[in-house]
């Protein structure tokens, strides 16, 4: 299983025209090779450095060349004005809430600073993982490593149940700010993390615990 988030900008000129964009970013996907499942929803306010929609690609086999993954999915989805891609391998996941539905989806995705040691990024990677031991509003969660050229290093996901507690628990605990924060403040120094793209929406059934239903759209 081969697995693809991505953050798509719309062109103005095109967004108010299109009575059904979620839909019709799927029927643009569909004949990917290799594809098994897709999922778009457009991204809610309160988004930062991302886009107008989240899409997850999930393919059946393993990449065969991530540029030329990268060209397919940029031809597919022509006449968007940008399409911020990456494919990752995850290396730790967990499950709460496995049936969930009509929930939050939310993805981050950052870059780690190229001279960070590697030690300091495993800790980050473990403070992330962390998280849901301190904050029963995580559902279901993924941490993983990205393994296409570009941007980002990492992609951080997590579902729930509903949008206060992502910008309730998650973001006010003690454990994000007094534990998690440090590794993204230049002013802290365990500053690893130098760019992030935080996007949350609508979700209608688990990405996480359910990676094998062909396509869906969130209201």
């Amino acid at each position: 299983m081969r697995l693809e988030t991505a953050q798509l900008r719309m062109r103005d000129s095109i967004s108010g025209t299109i009575q059904a964009p979620e839909q019709a970013l799927l029927d643009c996907v569909d004949s990917l090779p290799g594809l098994h499942r897709a999922a778009v929803s457009r991204n809610l306010p309160g988004s930062w450095g991302a886009g107008d929609y989240t899409l997850d690609l999930h393919f059946h086999s393993a990449p065969s060349g991530a540029q030329a993954d990268a060209a397919g999915l940029a031809t597919a989805l022509e006449g968007i004005a940008t399409v911020d891609r990456v494919a990752y391998r995850a290396i730790a996941s967990g499950l709460r809430a496995p049936q969930l539905r009509d929930g939050i989806w939310r993805t981050l995705m950052f870059r780690v600073r190229p001279e960070a040691p590697d030690p300091q990024v495993r800790a980050l990677e473990q403070d992330l993982l962390r998280m849901p031991a301190y904050m029963p509003g995580i559902r279901n969660w993924r941490l993983a490593r990205v393994v296409s050229p570009g941007t980002w290093t990492h992609v951080w996901q997590q579902e729930f149940a509903s949008v206060d507690d992502l910008l309730g628990e998650y973001l006010m605990h003690p454990f994000h700010w007094g534990r998690v924060d440090r590794w993204f403040d230049p002013e802290f120094p365990e500053w690893t993390v130098d760019a992030i793209s935080h996007a949350f929406c609508p979700l209608a059934t688990s990405l996480i615990a359910h990676p094998h239903r062909k396509e869906e759209t969130a209201p």
